[in-house]
């Protein structure tokens, strides 16, 4: 049996582990959006005339994408109104959990469009300790494109910080409302760090098509069938 790694989510204090939301695996996050998609379009079976008519249900790396790793979500509700300068944000907590950022830190970052130029960062509270070589990637939580907060991606090297990184977000332009306690805010995938370097060939076609032809072998799930590796996170 492969061995296990083991992720850490330390609480520096009572108040993250007693009240602040704990990461928990994306497997248990799975949007419904996805749970509710049909696995074949127009109808309840497959056939291939005029094509295959499997959707993206079915499409192994889409869910493997949205259930790697874990989610961090919001520990506190967040209400969002708009002003002049752009989104405030206030919230019931005695402690704080966000920030804006000082306007001269990301006056020169590439918002994406669409959303507010203030940059907030959200104060998680979880440290996340890694086995040595370790980092994780910090990202928007994959499986849900539409949340009025877009996370800014980042990576960072669990194995030796030693305290907490504030998760920096921005907000849809025009959002007004409260962001709930729960949302997803961002996802934590572990990944080993190597030296990489980048190489180009030519596949033999002979091969191509011996490639080509074992995985249409099965017409559904072919991928899932031959390719996937098993991939857990608990």
């Amino acid at each position: 049996m492969k061995k296990s790694l083991k992720i850490k989510f330390i609480a520096p204090d009572s108040h993250v582990m007693e009240v602040r939301e704990k990461p928990r695996p994306a497997s248990e996050f799975v949007p419904d959006w996805w749970k509710t998609m049909p696995p074949y379009s127009n109808s309840k079976k497959f056939n291939l005339d005029p094509q295959p008519n499997v959707t993206a249900k079915k499409c192994f790396p889409l869910l493997d994408g949205i259930t790697a790793g874990y989610i961090a979500t919001l520990w506190a509700d967040l209400l969002v109104t708009q002003t002049e300068n752009g989104p405030y944000v206030k919230w019931g907590t005695h402690v704080d959990v966000l920030q804006a950022w000082n306007h001269d830190q990301s006056s020169s970052y590439e918002i994406p469009e669409g959303f507010s130029k203030t940059v907030f960062k959200y104060f998680h509270g979880w440290i996340i300790e890694t086995p040595p070589g370790y980092s994780c990637l910090i990202t928007h939580p994959i499986g849900y494109p539409n949340l009025p907060i877009k996370t800014i991606t980042g990576i960072i090297d669990t194995d030796s910080l030693t305290t907490f990184a504030n998760s920096p977000f921005v907000i849809k332009e025009g959002f007004e409302g409260i962001i709930e306690k729960g949302t997803p805010m961002f996802q934590i995938i572990p990944f080993k760090r190597d030296v990489w370097k980048s190489e180009y060939e030519l596949m033999d076609p002979e091969t191509n098509y011996h490639n080509n032809e074992k995985l249409h072998s099965r017409i559904v799930s072919s991928y899932g069938r031959f390719l996937r590796k098993p991939k857990e996170f608990k």
